[in-house]
């Protein structure tokens, strides 16, 4: 069996649970925006240092962990941490449950209180986007740190 160490379904399962002490509800796509940007908000002009380090290709971690965060609501849902809830509207969105939320108060380490505060900021800046906002700011994000490395090359 293979084990993540990083990104893998159980942290981003607690990573799930932060958002969503913070966040009444928010889609998959909500989910995976918030939690990239949290985690490389230096890149977004939000923190002066990245949660999870400067790493040149951390815009290629967004696919592999959209997978990875299907398999955290995964684990939540069979926990019963969260429940998914369907609207014309905003489609399907995750809460916490009562066991959630308990759960997430009780997260207190470092990376958590660092990861809430930082988090703040992206929920206080980009809460109003759409998901495709959020995506589509990633990626121009990526584009500008693509033309800065280009800049840099020749």
């Amino acid at each position: 069996m293979k084990t993540k160490l990083f990104n893998g379904r159980f942290e981003l399962a607690l990573r799930i649970l932060l958002i969503l002490g913070q966040k009444e509800s928010a889609s998959l796509d909500k989910l995976l925006s918030f939690d990239f940007i949290t985690t490389y908000a230096s890149s977004f002009n939000l923190s002066k240092d990245n949660l999870h380090g400067d790493n040149a290709f951390n815009y290629s971690e967004v696919a592999s962990r959209r997978a990875m965060m299907d398999k955290g609501i995964s684990l939540l849902r069979m926990y019963n941490l969260i429940d998914i809830n369907y609207s014309d509207q905003n489609g399907y969105e995750y809460r916490l449950t009562g066991l959630g939320r308990s759960i997430e108060r009780q997260m207190d380490d470092q990376y958590a209180i660092e990861y809430r505060q930082v988090l703040s900021n992206v929920i206080g800046k980009y809460s109003q986007f759409s998901s495709k906002k959020l995506m589509k700011l990633i990626d121009s994000n990526l584009m500008k740190e693509l033309e800065q490395v280009d800049g840099i090359l020749y």
